[in-house]
């Protein structure tokens, strides 16, 4: 079977004034898929970056009073914190943070704020523990607790679940948006098939009449949805590609690795979905030929 844009048919398929919106509405359906792939991708993306980034990270923090009564670690408090957190079993490293990392942390949140000098600056450790072990939080925060009470130890896996499954929930979601989308486009190709059918019911029939096969009548509707399928791939292709570059201009830092795995979803999404298209209607022409259903 030769494919073809030409209007080279059997059938008079543009004389239906219906037919002339079903490449915008497939066009959009495609476009619609496309956000809800890109979606799906981005938060499985995002997760992941989340997960190597905060998994097997502790920190402690020592906080110090507002009225400044109580005073800073002491050189001898830091290093028995650190041999404390070092004999705990998983740990793998522990980093004291100085106060010009803490400034780059807030900084986002100052606005150009300056901070006083005398400004009582918790004393945190950033600790890396093994990814496959498991920390006993609480002993650890008993013998923390006998260098200082004031101490705090956040486990970042414990907050984070509650992102991940969040993002779980999102990333699921994008997949049944699609699936649902692949199926309204699926509903629309079979309906439509099935209403061309019965308009050109005498047609139809003088073909059978002459010895056309089911298998050539369906020929006829597939090469039409390949030029349906084009023209809504086009549209839909070149949509996706603009919304990219736009996303692309408001969060550049957070999709401008991605951008050509972007544009190929964009790309792969309209052609896949054209090629369900040609599919869908191939076969509902055979099921409706071979059942009758057609008429009537």
């Amino acid at each position: 079977m030769r494919l073809s844009l030409k209007r080279d048919f059997d059938f008079d398929f543009y004389t239906d004034k219906t037919n002339r919106f079903i490449a915008f509405i497939i066009g959009f359906l495609m476009y619609s898929v496309t956000i809800a792939v890109m979606s799906c991708f981005f938060t499985y993306n995002l997760t992941s970056d989340w997960n190597k980034a905060l998994k097997g990270h502790i920190t402690i923090e020592f906080q110090s009073s507002v009225d400044g009564t109580d005073e800073k670690l002491t050189e001898k408090q830091i290093s028995d914190i650190i041999e404390i957190v070092k004999a705990a079993d998983g740990i793998k490293s522990i980093r004291k943070l100085q106060e010009s990392d803490m400034l780059k942390i807030i900084e986002p949140w100052l606005s150009g704020t300056p901070i006083p000098d005398d400004f009582p600056f918790p004393t945190i450790f950033d600790v890396e523990s093994e990814k496959d072990s498991q920390v006993d939080l609480l002993l650890l925060t008993e013998r923390l607790s006998r260098v200082s009470s004031n101490v705090k130890v956040h486990d970042h896996a414990s907050w984070y679940s509650q992102i991940l499954k969040v993002s779980s929930g999102l990333f699921s979601f994008s997949i049944l948006l699609s699936i649902l989308i692949f199926t309204t486009v699926c509903a629309t190709v079979i309906f439509i098939t099935k209403r061309t059918l019965n308009v050109h019911e005498n047609i139809v029939k003088i073909l059978q009449l002459i010895g056309a096969s089911d298998s050539y009548i369906a020929s006829q509707f597939n090469k039409y949805y390949f030029s349906i399928g084009y023209k809504a791939s086009s549209i839909a292709i070149l949509v996706g590609i603009v919304t990219i570059f736009n996303m692309f201009s408001i969060f550049s830092e957070g999709i401008g690795s991605l951008t050509l795995t972007y544009i190929a979803i964009a790309v792969a999404v309209p052609v896949f979905t054209t090629i369900l298209v040609m599919i869908t209607a191939r076969k509902s022409v055979m099921f409706f030929l071979n059942s009758d259903e057609w008429i009537g």
